[in-house]
Formats: structure tokens, C-alpha cells, sequence
């Protein structure tokens, strides 16, 4: 009888915690999920259960955690409270998947993570090699032959910086960014990101990637007056959106935005640039 208090009272956490509630809004909209091994890290995987088109693979990345929100449970979790990512996948019908970042989704303690994977070394190397190898593995299982990266504020960081590593991007879509890591902690008086990867430190992407970086015009945490020296370098523009600050309205442009990304993407390569193989 022990035991069996014990199992439910488990059980009743597990539903109660950030991870747990995460995966019940995934499962109410039929979002298949499994735990899969990167390199350093596991990471959790949510499939839309669409297929793929034209062999583009869709990735969602979701936003930072906040530190304090995260050790508000035990052991730390910092999955997002407000699933925005999860929300725009449920709005793609193309294959789509929702990767998650290390040490997210219950993932805490089976990875030995420590604090400073979720302050500044959330955008490390060895962060972003993981989610790389975890990526991979899932192409291998969707059949794709290339992706569109899309991540949505601390997610849009590490969009860009798997971009730069891995060659079959075909698009990076990033929402409301943290484009430029020295100028983001200068603006709010934060601690430097020390053992994290910058954006700003980048050279320009290939110019088969397709480029698209949305930006609130209201955005008092990451500014478009931040993501300048990185987009100049790029040769990007950012896309302005009139309203919007960091979390609002995301979701209701969401149709929008696939719209202008299907439109670029059929727009014809530049002759310089190979398509990868």
C-alpha cells in the first residue's frame, strides 16, 4: 500500500511539474514525444505528425528559461511555462518538430546539469554540438534532407548558431532574437555569457539560407537596436513588426510568416552558392 501511495504521488508531480504540464498540452493536440541522446545531452522531441514537404524538415526551438522560474522546482526545470513554439508547430502543416534544449523537460538531473547550463553557458559549444547530433538522429527517422530553423528569443540564438555549423539549413526564422549576446547583457546589466557562443562573432551565413529576423518594434528585452551589428554582417535586414514586443502576437502572425518564408524559399538561389547535397 506503501508503494503504491508512493507510485501516485509520483505520478501526480511528474503531472504537476513545467515538464509534465508541458507534455500534456503536447499530447492534447496528438504531438507524439520521445527522449533522444545528442551528445552531451538528451534532448525531448515533439513531432507534429505531418509529412514532410520537399524534404524540409520544420524545427521549432522554444525560448530561454529564467533562472529563478527554474529553481522555483525541485530539481530545477526549466522548461517553458508558456509553450509559444509548441502553439506555432500546432499551426504547421508541414512535417514539423519541436527540438528541446538540454536540460529542459525533466531532463535535469538524468544529464547532470548544473546552473550554469542555463545561465552562461546556455549558448555553449557544447550546447549547441548536442542539439546538432540530436537533430541528426531525427532527420534520419523524418526522411528530410534539410531544415528550417525556427527559434524564438534565447531559441532564435541558438537557431543561428546551429546554423552556422550545420549545411542543411534551408531557412533561419528567428522571433523576437537575441542576436548579439554582449549587447543583450550590456542592455539589462547582466553577467557576461562566459563559455557561451555569440551570433555577432559569426561570418555571414551562406547565402542559400534563407535569412528572416522578426523583430517587435515595442521589444524592450532584445531591441532591434541589439541585433544591428549582427544582421549588417549578415547582410540582413530585420523585419519590423509595429505592436509587437517580446512575447506579443506571435502566435496570431504565425500564418503570415510561413506565407513569407514559402515565398522566399521559392525565390531562385543565387548562382554563387551550391545547394547542399
Amino acid at each position: 500500500m506503501a508503494l503504491a501511495a508512493f507510485i501516485a504521488l509520483s505520478v501526480t508531480a511528474g503531472c504537476t511539474s513545467p515538464a509534465g504540464k508541458y507534455d500534456g498540452a503536447a499530447e492534447g493536440v496528438n504531438f507524439a514525444g520521445k527522449v533522444i541522446q545528442g551528445r552531451r545531452f538528451h534532448h525531448k522531441i515533439y513531432r507534429n505528425g505531418h509529412d514532410v514537404v520537399d524534404g524540409v524538415l520544420h524545427v521549432f526551438i522554444e525560448g530561454d528559461a529564467s533562472v529563478k522560474q527554474a529553481l522555483r522546482s525541485s530539481p530545477p526545470d526549466p522548461t517553458p511555462r508558456h509553450p509559444l513554439m509548441l502553439r506555432l508547430m500546432q499551426k504547421d502543416e508541414s512535417g514539423a518538430i519541436l527540438l528541446g534544449r538540454p536540460c529542459y523537460h525533466g531532463l535535469f538531473v538524468m544529464d547532470g546539469c548544473e546552473i550554469r547550463h542555463l545561465g552562461p553557458e546556455r549558448y555553449s559549444a557544447e550546447i549547441v554540438e548536442s542539439m546538432i547530433a540530436a537533430l541528426r538522429s531525427e532527420l534520419d527517422h523524418s526522411q528530410a534532407n534539410r531544415v528550417i530553423l525556427i527559434g524564438y528569443s534565447g531559441g532564435g540564438t541558438l537557431a543561428f548558431l546551429m546554423a552556422a555549423q550545420y549545411p542543411h539549413v534551408a531557412a533561419l526564422v528567428t522571433l523576437a532574437g537575441n542576436l548579439d549576446s554582449a549587447a543583450f547583457v550590456a542592455h539589462h546589466h547582466s553577467p557576461p555569457l562566459s563559455g557561451s557562443l555569440d551570433p555577432s562573432d559569426l561570418p555571414a551565413l551562406p547565402r542559400s539560407i534563407q535569412q528572416l529576423h522578426f523583430i517587435g518594434s515595442r521589444d524592450e528585452n532584445a531591441p532591434a537596436s541589439l541585433a544591428q551589428k549582427t544582421l549588417t554582417r549578415q547582410g540582413a535586414a530585420p523585419i519590423i513588426m509595429q505592436t509587437f514586443d517580446h512575447e506579443c502576437c506571435w502566435q496570431d502572425i504565425w500564418p503570415d510568416i510561413q506565407m513569407r518564408l514559402h515565398t522566399s524559399l521559392h525565390q531562385p538561389a543565387p548562382a554563387s552558392e551550391s545547394q547542399p547535397q
